[in-house]
């Protein structure tokens, strides 16, 4: 019996070891599911970790102006000695015309003055005579009461001459002292004397004059 009794004891301490170890391992279990799930707790929100702590910008200091007190001392500067100059005048030249750039603040814009006209050729000419002149009044035509009184002379004129080249007209300009030697002369003139007529700028006929004169010499004998 007590053999048996004795076995029996080591089966109820084989036992209670063996509880005890289910109660430790089931101990266990229940601290390592806690441990578990306290790991496995959901993280912090990422916004927090991406937080960045900075430091506040401390502005700098502006710099001190010193400013430098006027000084209560008044100083006077020397004025420079200046000789008189004698009055001087300047020729500016033409005064020139003011011209407007634009803007309607200028003076007002003056047309430059129109470019002359072109040059009209002149084709103006004088009378000329038409051949020889001492072919006008000969030594045949001297009066004879001027040849009696042995009168010699020369008698100055100017022929008006149309603008047909022959003459109109016939002043005495200078008598030679004998009326019958001027009269002779201008009637002889009138009826021999013949001109090309003058022309005038624009190359027509016009009319004109011509002066000479007419020497009264008597023939030798």
């Amino acid at each position: 019996m007590a053999y048996i009794d004795q076995d029996r004891s080591r089966e109820k301490m084989v036992s209670g070891a063996i509880s005890v170890a289910i109660v430790g391992v089931v101990g266990f279990g229940l601290v390592s599911g806690l441990a578990l799930q306290v790991i496995r707790a959901p993280l912090p929100d990422p916004i927090l970790h991406n937080w960045r702590h900075t430091e506040p910008v401390t502005p700098r200091p502006k710099p001190i102006e010193h400013k430098t007190q006027p000084s209560s001392k008044t100083t006077t500067d020397p004025q420079p000695q200046t000789r008189p100059h004698p009055d001087t005048t300047i020729d500016l030249g033409e005064k020139a015309t003011p011209v407007d750039i634009g803007g309607g603040t200028g003076s007002k814009i003056v047309d430059p003055p129109p470019p002359p006209p072109p040059p009209v050729a002149d084709h103006s000419a004088r009378a000329t005579p038409r051949g020889s002149t001492g072919d006008w009044v000969t030594t045949d035509d001297y009066p004879p009461s001027a040849v009696r009184s042995g009168i010699e002379g020369r008698t100055s004129f100017r022929l008006d001459i149309g603008a047909d080249g022959r003459p109109t007209g016939c002043t005495v300009l200078g008598s030679s002292g004998s009326g019958d030697l001027d009269r002779t002369a201008c009637r002889k003139l009138m009826s021999r004397a013949r001109f090309r007529p003058a022309l005038d700028m624009a190359g027509n006929h016009t009319a004109s004059t011509y002066e000479g004169g007419v020497t009264w010499k008597l023939p030798a004998e």
